[in-house]
């Protein structure tokens, strides 16, 4: 027998002795970390890392590169003012940030895609933990359970129901029934690998069951190691906006090329001898575009997204790879797998019914309070010990009822901490409880409790159950009879408060015959109604205005699934998500119909009923999908795992309790993105998720839009400088400063920005990125006059000032234009990559926003009074009453960009002035 191979052949006891392991205990700590620091990882899966030096190289060979190479060899044979020196700094400081820039964002990358790499749980020492398959060593044994990855080559040592999903690493095509019994074999014969029942392989997908298992293979010894070599998992090279920037990068580079040309035999045509300066100029301006660095560009843009969602803002989201950002954006619809995701967990007290009348709360009427019948009903639910009705004694937890007994008790301490009445009930011990789950209870909890030696029976549930086991009712402060016209009245109420989403509480009590409990069903006959309290489950703040906000635009569907429940379709609604003009679903139309279709803006309520639930939502889905949608689907139900996997992108959001322990490897292995939220149900969490994604997209398409109208300006003033022979051509220091650096600038703020208070009620195509030269008219409308007002505050000068003016020098014409652009950079970039006025304070408003300014005008100082610094584009320094006037274009562009806005905000209703992509007002 090969030990490397035979494991299928060996007994668990021949496998326990062979890897000197403990099939229940497992390895010993120490001994796990000997044997890897002896054997190392285990390297199954691997993360592509990005190379700096790679990057560097391959940027030396771009386009962008060459062009400049050649900018700077005529600048250094030609030139008597050799620009050479200026130009390889800006040149070397542009490419140590676009090689940084694009480091950084592929370390993000990296670290997520890390997150993909499977994660199980081990037996060391006796204890369970959860431990990465790279840290996994042979004879670990693991427990492997449905929607795991498979981390290693094992043999299983005992399963329960499992089954396995192996097509990629044996020839079995559908799913396997793996068992952990010794397989025999003849002397000579081998069993083929797809007849390995007892042997689950490294990258196959667990369907269902679970299984103990031991480390028999791992890292090259392992069957996924030998048939394709070390799996390789992506991390951010496959990314649908950088293919798209790039294939605009090569359009952008042809453009540049005839560019160049253009400019260059305007200026050979009118300036004769000075046009070895216009083809500097048009050179340097090919350069300063960026067109290849628009991708590193976008992916910078996704990456911030990713970065931002590891925020306690986003409850540590853990987006599972880049390509998912990508997703998230284009999503229309939301899917939320139940209405408790929405509850915060606590109710409300809205009223209380006291003989027959039903009374606000918030309407207090002189000599009728809900002191007692709050005490009561505290009393039977809060399951106190005996004796116990003391300030503070904590109630232990009670499951398997419809009462939310930590509801009651919060409202009981709200209530008495803001009465003067006693909390406790004087001289009172609980005697005796019987919890309405338990079999003798009748349905109803029931206390037995003693007050000044005499014993009284007390109940609480549902007021049905609570009038069934009443023959008086208390009221006019005497107790009367109970009539069938008071039952019904009382049924009436409740019926009315049902379907607004109020439950409620029914209390009645008895004085009591017996001192125990062993008579519980003859305790609970003919006792006397007190009442009920009328309460409602409370929708948790932060979830409710990340909803709401949806409600702002007219884009965003959302769907929330419902067992059927008249509860939850009236909860929905008394918090204002489910409205006339929405839809209510019912599992029959569901089911029937061939695709489930939405209107933009539209909420829906749709019913999965309570048995197969799970089948039930999967199909909605895919109906969903069939309908046009591109939806979220958001759950805390590991039972949810194929439909995580049906949905294009999925949230994982464990429920409160299971934060605290270790999440489910199966709804970790099934989510494209798992959220740990404190509290809400983890709604806020993933909106805010969603924002990022699309805010992330939103600040990339006006990075893009902001380059190109840079791109326009910057070639207008070349050309209208290869034209007009009297204003000097534009200098090529000066073009790739404003460029490489100061664009580089404005494109690094913006793509850093949050996103705006609505996005996810925007529609897609206001942040999407199109295909259509039509997203880039504006751009270009405002790149030409831009560029004009940058050259006409000179050519103004040129014109009407006498011969012989100091100012009407060359240099200090140029670098006029150079200061005018250095102060409007900023102006242009901040307006556009924000709706809302630049000068509006907001929590969302970046603060490198006024650094940009503050750099701008510091720059401009320095290029317009100093003259080393002017030197580098100019021969020249400018006078103070010249600086003044290269404010001009960017107090005008100011002007017209802010009064734009005011007048597209007053065009706006009232109730809509914080939607579109704007800040909130």
């Amino acid at each position: 027998m090969n030990i490397h191979t035979n494991w299928h052949s060996w007994t668990p006891e021949m496998l326990c002795e062979g890897l000197k392991t403990d099939p229940v205990r497992g390895l010993h700590p120490r001994d796990a970390e000997k044997r890897l620091s002896r054997s190392g990882t285990n390297n199954i899966w691997k993360v592509k890392r990005a190379s700096a030096g790679e990057f560097a190289l391959k940027m030396l060979l771009d386009l962008a590169t060459l062009l400049l190479l050649v900018v700077a060899i005529v600048a250094a044979i030609f030139d008597k003012n050799s620009v050479l020196i200026p130009i390889i700094l800006t040149v070397v400081l542009g490419g140590a940030a676009r090689v940084l820039l694009h480091v950084r964002t592929q370390r993000i990358f990296e670290e997520k895609a890390r997150g993909v790499i499977p994660r199980t749980t081990v037996i060391r020492g006796g204890e369970a933990s959860i431990c990465s398959a790279e840290n996994l060593v042979e004879g670990d044994v693991i427990l492997i359970e449905t929607g795991d990855t498979v981390p290693a080559d094992v043999r299983t040592l005992s399963t329960a129901g499992i089954l396995v999903y192996e097509n990629k690493m044996t020839d079995n095509k559908s799913v396997v029934v793996k068992n952990a019994l010794t397989i025999s074999e003849d002397p000579g014969v081998e069993t083929p690998i797809e007849n390995r029942d007892n042997m689950l392989y490294a990258g196959s997908t667990v369907v269902s069951g679970e299984a103990r298992c031991v480390v028999v293979a791992r890292g090259d010894k392992t069957l996924a190691v030998s048939k394709y070599g070390t799996l390789t998992i992506p991390s951010g090279e496959k990314l649908k906006t950088t293919d798209k920037l790039t294939r605009w990068s090569r359009i952008l580079s042809i453009a540049m090329l005839v560019t160049v040309a253009v400019i260059t035999l305007i200026g050979a045509a009118v300036r004769g001898n000075g046009a070895l300066e216009v083809l500097l100029s048009a050179c340097a301006l090919a350069v300063s575009t960026m067109s290849e660095s628009l991708s590193i560009i976008g992916e910078y843009s996704i990456a911030t997204a990713v970065r931002k969602s590891d925020s306690e803002e986003c409850g540590r989201a853990k987006v599972k790879d880049a390509a998912t950002t990508e997703t998230l954006s284009r999503a229309d619809t939301i899917v939320i797998e139940s209405p408790s995701m929405i509850k915060a967990g606590d109710i409300t007290l809205n009223s209380y019914y006291i003989g027959d009348r039903l009374i606000n709360v918030d309407e207090p009427v002189e000599g009728i309070s809900p002191s007692m019948l709050l005490k009561l009903c505290y009393v039977t639910t809060g399951m106190l010990p005996q004796g116990a009705l003391s300030n503070g004694m904590i109630a232990p937890p009670r499951e398997s009822s419809s009462i939310d007994y930590g509801g009651i008790r919060k409202i009981f301490e709200e209530y008495f901490r803001r009465s003067p009445e006693d909390r406790a009930l004087e001289n009172t011990l609980l005697a005796g409880h019987e919890p309405a789950g338990s079999p003798d209870s009748g349905g109803l909890d029931t206390a037995l409790i003693c007050r000044n030696g005499n014993f009284e029976g007390v109940v609480s549930g549902s007021v049905e159950e609570v009038l069934s086991c009443c023959n008086s009712i208390y009221k006019g402060g005497r107790i009367l009879p109970m009539t069938k016209e008071d039952a019904i009245r009382i049924m009436k109420e409740v019926d009315l408060l049902r379907r607004r989403g109020i439950f409620t509480v029914g209390v009645a009590r008895r004085d009591s015959p017996y001192s125990n409990m062993n008579r519980v069903s003859a305790l609970q006959m003919c006792m006397t109604f007190e009442g009920f309290l009328a309460l409602s489950d409370r929708a948790h703040g932060d979830a409710l205005d990340a909803l709401r906000k949806c409600r702002e635009g007219n884009e965003t569907r959302m769907v929330v699934l419902t067992e059927g429940s008249g509860e939850d379709k009236a909860f929905l609604e008394m918090i204002g998500l489910l409205s006339e003009n929405d839809k209510y679903i019912t599992l029959e139309e569901a089911l029937s119909a061939d695709k489930i279709e939405l209107s933009p803006g539209q909420f829906a309520a749709v019913c999965t009923g309570a048995r197969d639930a799970a089948k039930v939502r999967r199909e909605i889905v895919r109906k969903l999908r069939a309908g046009g949608c591109s939806l979220v689907y958001i759950s805390k139900e590991p039972s949810d795992m194929w439909l995580m996997k049906e949905a294009p992108v999925s949230f994982a959001v464990p429920a409160a309790a299971k934060i605290k322990k270790t999440i489910p490897q199966s709804i970790r292995s099934a989510s494209d993105v798992v959220v740990t939220p404190q509290s809400g149900g983890g709604i806020y969490e993933s909106f805010r998720t969603l924002e990022y994604a699309k805010g992330a997209m939103l600040n990339l398409k006006r990075c893009a839009g902001y380059l190109a109208a840079s791109f326009i300006a910057k070639t207008v003033l070349c050309l209208v400088a290869a034209i007009m022979s009297k204003i000097p051509p534009a200098s090529p220091s000066a073009l790739l400063i404003w460029g490489l650096l100061l664009d580089l600038a404005v494109s690094f703020v913006s793509l850093r920005r949050d996103p705006p208070w609505n996005i996810s009620s925007v529609d897609k195509s206001t942040y999407e990125l199109q295909s259509s030269y039509i997203d880039f008219a504006r751009p270009a409308v405002i790149g030409a006059i831009w560029g004009l007002l940058l050259i006409a505050v000179p050519a103004a000068i040129i014109t009407f000032l006498p011969e012989g003016h100091s100012y009407r020098g060359a240099g200090a014409v140029t670098n006029q234009v150079f200061v005018a652009a250095l102060l409007s950079v900023p102006v242009v970039g901040g307006e556009m990559m924000t709706n809302g006025s630049i000068f509006k304070r907001s929590k969302r408003r970046s603060r490198a926003i006024p650094a940009l300014f503050l750099l701008s005008l510091v720059l401009s100082l320095l290029f317009a009074f100093f003259k080393g610094v002017a030197a580098t584009v100019a021969a020249n320094v400018i006078s103070f009453k010249l600086y003044l006037v290269t404010f001009v274009p960017a107090v005008l562009f100011l002007i017209v960009f802010e009064t734009i806005k005011i007048i597209e905000r007053k065009k706006k209703k009232p109730e809509d002035t914080s939607a579109g992509n704007g800040e909130k007002s």
